[in-house]
């Protein structure tokens, strides 16, 4: 016969074992909460570095407008923190990021706290290879980073990397700006399905500013691809088509964003 084992069923859990359990549970879920807490804050302490860090260091202007028969034109970069160097990187490219015939001076630039500099911007290329009766678009990008102090050197940082794409407009000689300010105003519009049409007879980009049909505004698309920037834009002698709100009725209207960044006075025609 085999010996008998002496097996002990389990003990049931006394109110003082429970009571420890719900403690434990308790803690937990307090632990759990207090993380969750910390990295809602983390995340908001972040986004505010973002946001201050972004506002610290800003261009004098939202588009560039290169005339052809210029050797150069420039921007204000300014730093507006009374207490942070950044370091400024800026070259130009195409809206595909590819490296554009452009070179940007000074290409990289300690700019000290509260101070401001001009960045120069200098064509490269052969001008006979863009297009003599139309804009081109490109890209100057503008990437700042602040500087660590001293204290943070040698600790364990999180650093961000703010980067600024402005539009620039290559406009040959022959294209005048009193026409370019007037270009928004020649905008036409079509229904086709569940889509609507801008055709743009100018030979200048026209980017809205606004943009509804029945009082509904025409959503932006974007994408990694095409900032919502681009998408919102029609190019010299081209159409470009937009979504429609859902069961949009009613005329279409529309702003522009002019040469000097304002908004233009509103337009409306019927569909």
């Amino acid at each position: 016969m085999h010996p008998q084992r002496d097996i002990t069923p389990p003990r049931p859990h006394s109110r003082l074992s429970i009571a420890k359990l719900l403690l434990a549970a308790r803690k937990g879920c307090l632990l759990e909460r207090g993380m969750n807490c910390l990295l809602k804050l983390l995340c908001g302490c972040l986004l505010v570095s973002c946001c201050s860090a972004q506002a610290s260091v800003v261009l004098g202007g939202t588009r560039i407008i290169y005339p052809s028969n210029k050797p150069e034109v420039q921007i204000a970069l300014k730093n507006k923190d009374l207490h942070t160097r950044y370091l400024v990187q800026s070259w130009v490219s195409y809206p595909n990021d590819a490296k554009a015939p452009f070179i940007i001076t000074p290409p990289v630039y300690k700019l000290q706290e509260n101070r401001q500099t001009l960045l120069h911007i200098i064509f490269t290329g052969d001008k006979k290879s863009l297009p003599a009766d139309r804009e081109s678009l490109f890209l100057a990008n503008v990437k700042s980073v602040s500087a660590l102090s001293p204290d943070l050197k040698d600790k364990n940082t999180l650093q961000f990397a703010m980067k600024t794409r402005l539009k620039l407009f290559w406009r040959p000689s022959a294209l005048k700006e009193a026409d370019a300010l007037r270009a928004f105003e020649k905008i036409t519009f079509r229904r086709q399905g569940d889509k609507l049409i801008a055709k743009n007879p100018t030979p200048f980009y026209v980017s809205f500013g606004e943009l509804a049909v029945g009082g509904k505004s025409v959503p932006v698309v974007e994408t990694k691809a095409t900032p919502g920037a681009i998408s919102m834009m029609v190019a010299p002698f081209s159409e470009q088509d937009f979504t429609l709100p859902g069961s949009a009725k009613g005329p279409v209207t529309w702003t522009t964003i002019s040469d000097f960044g304002a908004q233009t006075p509103q337009r409306e025609q019927a569909l």
